[in-house]
């Protein structure tokens, strides 16, 4: 792997390949939690409703689980590499408001991805229920951050006609190493 190079202000040029990797995994598992996410719940409740739960149930109810932790230990490592190789500069083109909603989107998108699988456990593991009603909570959060997201990195790239966007493609970092 190449090094990176960095700006006239000594950040990187780039995102590191590790923090673009665990960028596209964490969406990949945010994914798997979606479509697991009912059955953690059928899951905790089936006992208190008189009910047993299926094998495939469980299965998809640990897995949310699993993947949970995956999202953690993702975001806990993304933080690391990003203050330990620093981030790559916001572009000059942007108005200081739309810098600003950008840092406010990625600190809240971090809180709620590295909370989120913490009330999880302690809900799964714990029976904690206040834990269940934050997480549950959180998925909403998550979605608006996730559109919110989204819209800023397809307006950077075609509005402002940044590299924002590309920065964050496999392809892009590939094509920046050569």
């Amino acid at each position: 792997m190449s090094e990176i190079s960095t700006s006239r202000t000594g950040q990187p040029s780039r995102w590191s390949t590790l923090h673009v990797f665990l960028h596209w995994a964490v969406v990949a598992f945010i994914i798997v939690q979606w479509w697991t996410g009912h059955d953690v719940g059928r899951l905790l409740h089936a006992e208190e409703r008189g009910r047993t739960v299926d094998t495939s149930e469980a299965v998809l109810a640990y897995t949310h689980v699993a993947f949970g932790v995956l999202v953690l230990l993702s975001m806990l490592t993304r933080l690391y590499d990003r203050y330990s190789h620093g981030r790559p500069p916001h572009p000059q083109d942007v108005p200081n408001w739309a810098h600003w909603l950008a840092k406010a989107t990625h600190l809240l998108l971090y809180a709620v991805l590295i909370v989120m699988p913490l009330t999880g456990l302690a809900a799964f593991f714990g029976g904690i229920e206040p834990a269940e009603e934050v997480h549950e909570t959180l998925w909403t959060v998550l979605l608006v951050l996730i559109v919110l997201h989204i819209v800023g990195a397809f307006v950077n790239h075609f509005h402002y006609k940044n590299d924002v966007l590309l920065r964050m493609m496999p392809w892009h970092q590939r094509r920046a190493e050569t």
